[in-house]
């Protein structure tokens, strides 16, 4: 768990993103003070925020930079121009280290909706997977809206729609599914496909749902049946506060209550409770962030949940 100011020396307010390694910590600050908004690496042993890039902003841009992920010693965002029925995504790389950003890609966006943004954003990697973002070797993945799954080589060039995804938003490469995370009622990834091998899992009546796991809750209560997606391996777990969610790093749920915060690990069962939280800021983690974020006075605390072992 890392606690770190909410702002800049000079004012400007951050926000954490994800863990670059083991130390440094992604903030993106916001303009002002005649400053553009820009990319920070902030380490967590020294309280030092280094500035990594600038963060552009073109013309007519009307959503500003999200989605950042990270992987093969580059950062990856979205930033997107327009407005109604005609809307364009900016997709950003950078090297991690720092430098000047590039545009690798544009693409049309669906109309304005809550199902209308870039719901998942990924940088190639061999190992696969990166802060709980799913990729694929040598490409940038993206799921937007309900138009599916779209890829674009590190290059850059136009942007592939991966065939047969369309409604499917990105959970862990190569495994994509639906709903995706937007709305406050349906459980995000009830049903999800593979693919690079068409393998597919569904299930209904579930609150939270992983790659592997899904929970339900049907009595109510706090107490909640965790199982394998296939029906196997049901073990209660408390998950006090817990409303739909994608699971993070297949394991993780978070809650905000009026006096706490919880983060609940349902590989072991150990719930983490967090006093003094802010109950009126909330920080909705897409899936495979990797992180849980939330406030305490004019500070952040950052839980980074790719750590735990």
């Amino acid at each position: 768990m890392h606690v770190l100011p909410a702002e800049l020396p000079d004012g400007r307010k951050v926000r954490p993103r994800l863990m670059l390694d083991a130390t440094r910590l992604l903030l993106t600050a916001a303009a002002g003070s005649g400053k553009p908004g820009g990319l920070y690496a902030y380490d967590v042993n020294t309280a030092k925020a280094t500035r990594l890039a600038a963060l552009p902003r073109p013309s007519g841009t009307t959503l500003f930079p999200d989605g950042f992920t990270a992987g093969q010693g580059r950062i990856a965002w979205w930033t997107a121009r327009g407005d109604g029925d005609r809307r364009t995504a900016d997709l950003w790389t950078v090297p991690a280290d720092g430098g000047e950003p590039r545009r690798l890609t544009s693409a049309p966006l669906p109309p304005a909706s809550p199902a209308g943004r870039v719901t998942g954003i990924a940088m190639g990697i061999a190992t696969g997977i990166v802060t709980g973002i799913a990729v694929t070797p040598d490409r940038l993945a993206w799921s937007t809206g309900d138009d599916g799954v779209f890829t674009v080589g590190l290059e850059g060039g136009r942007p592939r729609r991966v065939e047969g995804t369309r409604g499917q938003h990105i959970l862990s490469w190569p495994w994509i599914g639906s709903p995706g995370t937007f709305g406050d009622t349906e459980t995000p990834f009830r049903s999800v496909t593979n693919v690079e091998t068409g393998e597919k899992h569904t299930r209904n009546d579930v609150m939270a749902c992983g790659v592997t796991i899904c929970v339900t809750r049907p009595d109510r209560t706090s107490i909640a049946h965790v199982q394998d997606r296939d029906g196997r391996g049901r073990r209660d777990v408390d998950v006090s506060g817990v409303g739909p969610q994608p699971l993070q790093q297949d394991r993780f749920l978070t809650a905000q209550l009026p006096d706490r915060a919880l983060v609940h690990d349902l590989r072991s069962g150990v719930t983490a409770e967090l006093r003094d939280i802010d109950p009126q800021v909330r920080f909705r983690a897409p899936a495979g962030s990797g992180l849980a974020v939330f406030r305490r006075g004019g500070d952040f605390v950052v839980v980074d949940l790719t750590a735990v072992r």
